[in-house]
């Protein structure tokens, strides 16, 4: 009998920010081969029993944070298994995480934890950092919606709302780009180098940054397995994201264990990395070897 897979996707309610998912979603369904594999929105009831729930295509979760998560108690409640576990992605929703990580001493870029966003905050973080460059961040969002550079004295329309992150505008961005280094069941895969387009700092490939697989520097990798080991327990897949400080220092930027894009179609072996690591996680292994 094959084991079944419940990959959640976007709340219908809320339209995803682009029309991405369903391609993704294709591309876990030929990952996942060998698996009944079915998908249902992250925000609808879960009406049958599966051998595994994956919240890989969970997008848009942070347009509604609180539902997000009392759906994540309900599937804790009802005994579904669900990886990456429900606590860990309902402690990942937040960027306020990166607090809990920067105070158990793993680097992050710099941040300054806001309950509004107001001149003398971002002038206190402008002192710290010693730079007028700052990136304006809400602590909930996805696809640097609401994230921006700030330079100015007057906050635009379009700055977070109150509850945001200050943090010095890294120019490494712009240079080298941001590593994304991907793990599947703890172990390190793969990383992918993305440079933003000449002009921008966005690294996402929505925003025609450059992305290529590189091999990461062994400082890179360290960090990664440092932030990993915070989290207490062996995760199905991981994708960390860091950046070079002025110092030549890496920096944890996000942590992502809820719905990365773990850059499957840059890695050849990647796809069947995951799929051994859902059948390790569900005792499958070794019976189509």
């Amino acid at each position: 009998m094959k084991k079944s897979l419940l990959i959640l996707t976007p709340n219908p309610a809320h339209p995803s920010h682009h029309g991405r998912w369903p391609a993704v979603l294709d591309a876990y369904r030929t990952a996942f081969a060998g698996f009944e594999v079915h998908a249902q929105p992250w925000s609808a009831p879960l009406t049958q029993a599966y051998d595994l729930v994956l919240p890989l295509v969970a997008w848009g979760y942070h347009n509604a944070p609180e539902d997000f998560r009392r759906a994540l108690a309900a599937l804790k409640a009802k005994g579904f298994r669900m990886l990456n576990p429900p606590e860990i992605v309902s402690w990942n929703v937040d960027k306020r995480y990166l607090r809990d990580l920067a105070e158990a001493g793993i680097r992050i870029v710099p941040t300054l934890f806001s309950d509004g966003l107001t001149r003398s905050e971002i002038e206190a973080a402008r002192a710290d950092f010693g730079q007028k460059a700052v990136v304006l961040k809400p602590v909930i969002s996805a696809g640097a919606k609401n994230t921006l550079i700030f330079d100015g004295d007057v906050l635009p329309d379009n700055a977070p709302p109150a509850e945001a992150m200050i943090q010095p505008f890294m120019p490494a961005i712009q240079s080298e780009g941001e590593w994304s280094l991907i793990f599947f069941d703890g172990t390190f895969s793969h990383a992918v180098l993305k440079t933003p387009k000449p002009g921008d700092f966005r690294s996402q490939p929505d925003y025609d940054a450059h992305l290529r697989v590189e091999t990461p520097p062994v400082a890179a990798v360290e960090l990664a397995y440092e932030a990993l080991e915070f989290v207490g327990q062996t995760l199905l897949y991981a994708r960390v994201d860091m950046v070079r400080d002025a110092q030549g220092r890496f920096c944890l930027m996000e942590l992502e264990l809820i719905e990365p894009d773990l850059y499957l179609k840059y890695e050849n072996a990647a796809p069947a990395r995951l799929r051994h690591a859902v059948e390790h996680a569900l005792g499958t292994c070794g019976h189509h070897h």
